[in-house]
């Protein structure tokens, strides 16, 4: 294979990654469009609250494996079986403490039984998203055309689902039961297509080192995970105990916008993961230090691009989307959808700190941001309403995914690279693309 040629592969097989992102980000955005609607604010709060509830253990269940796996797959070309036996295994195992969990807490929280039986239920895809692990192996074989595929089929038949139900004017549970179809159709599709095209899953083999290295290895970021978690999600919980269900609806609309946009940095730092991993082991230090800073700068400023538009245009694309019942969203998306700048930081600093190895006090940060968000959430929703959580929930994300690294003395490089980005950024990426212009 020419360099040319495998320039080109990589190139597609990102565009395959970022549509297949886009498709998964457009299919829950339709299908929260359809539930809005169809629901009014009341009710669609009490199916948004449902979905955070659950979310709120998610990072357990899964256990963050799915960044270790890439950097991991990526290096190691011949234990492939062992490190998926024994991440399938290890996935099983925390999707059983997930759950146990999620069982408690809601014991203890949740009076309303109508909802409590319906995060009970939901929280069953924990054990249905044991196999989506195999998605980070795809990603670190560059297959990223298997996932779009996956996506395609998926998302067709949930949308086509959601209609239906939406016709024949069915509760709240068949939509929760819609979400469940959507993470085991998609897991049955992920590991039919290992099947297929690879080896056989009974030839997977627990390794209980392997096993051991990556619970090591992903714990810092399952904790740094479970504080994102905190201010993602718990701010839907504490709006509906401290105001109500119909300013949980209004909320989750604008954090149903907010997740489309940040889908493409998200996705490009993982496809962009593999190629700067070996760079790194190939020793090519200055050629990857430059493609980092570079890494970082797209990935900002395409988010800041985006934040651009979606603030300009917020009224249209509300009132298109959701309607008149739902004109209190749009300040609110105004200022939301800056937090997605800090979430494309904080997803370049996650791949930096796992790709040099340094991942291994990250939580401190996210910590620190969680309880952040939750002494403000506490404080601001009370005197400001819905937009007091706006505001906590912005201040998080800026402490946790870019000011905290000035002050962790591990992260302070990274910091450096991100401010580089946000002063420099543009004309970097403008030099770069000339020079490749140039090259062609």
């Amino acid at each position: 294979m020419t360099n040319n040629t495998f320039k080109k592969g990589k190139v597609f097989n990102a565009l395959w990654a970022i549509i297949s992102k886009f498709l998964s980000g457009i299919k829950l955005v339709i299908v929260g469009v359809i539930v809005a609607r169809y629901l009014g604010p009341d009710e669609f709060g009490a199916y948004s609250y449902t979905i955070s509830f659950v979310m709120l253990f998610a990072v357990l269940a899964e256990f963050r494996l799915h960044n270790i796996l890439i950097r991991e797959i990526s290096k190691n070309e011949i234990n492939t079986e062992s490190i998926l036996g024994s991440a399938f295994l290890t996935c099983l195992f925390f999707s059983i403490l997930g759950y146990l969990a999620l069982f408690l807490l809601v014991r203890i929280i949740e009076d309303n039984t109508e909802l409590r039986s319906l995060i009970l239920i939901y929280g069953l895809t924990y054990f249905f998203q044991t196999l989506r692990f195999l998605r980070a192996f795809f990603i670190a074989k560059f297959k990223n055309l298997i996932i779009f595929k996956i996506e395609i089929t998926v998302g067709l038949l949930v949308l086509i689902s959601a209609v239906l139900i939406s016709i024949f004017k069915i509760s709240v549970l068949s939509f929760i039961l819609l979400r469940i179809f959507d993470v085991v159709l998609a897991s049955i599709l992920l590991l039919g297509f290992y099947q297929i095209r690879y080896k056989k899953v009974k030839e997977w083999k627990f390794n209980r080192n392997i096993s051991r290295q990556v619970i090591i290895s992903s714990s810092p970021l399952v904790i740094s995970s479970f504080a994102l978690v905190i201010f993602q999600q718990f701010d839907q919980i504490m709006i509906k105990h401290i105001l109500d269900e119909y300013s949980v609806g209004q909320y989750s609309a604008s954090v149903s916008i907010i997740s489309l946009i940040v889908f493409i940095p998200v996705v490009l730092t993982e496809v962009i993961t593999p190629s700067l991993v070996k760079l790194k082991i190939n020793e090519d230090i200055r050629n990857y230090h430059k493609r980092l800073q570079l890494f970082s700068d797209y990935i900002i400023w395409s988010s800041i691009f985006l934040c651009v538009l979606v603030t300009l245009l917020s009224p249209i694309i509300v009132n298109l989307i959701y309607g008149k019942e739902f004109v209190e969203s749009i300040s609110i998306l105004k200022i939301f959808t800056w937090q997605s700048v800090f979430i494309a930081m904080g997803s370049v600093a996650a791949q930096i700190m796992i790709i040099d190895d340094k991942h291994q006090i990250a939580y401190i940060k996210s910590v620190l941001g969680g309880f952040l968000n939750i002494f403000l959430n506490f404080i601001w929703i009370p005197k400001y309403g819905i937009m007091g959580a706006v505001w906590a929930s912005l201040i998080a994300y800026a402490t946790s995914s870019y000011i905290a690294h000035f002050f962790i003395k591990r992260y302070k490089y990274i910091f450096a690279i991100q401010t580089k980005s946000l002063v420099y950024g543009l004309g970097n990426i403008y030099k770069d693309l000339k020079t490749i212009n140039k090259k062609e």
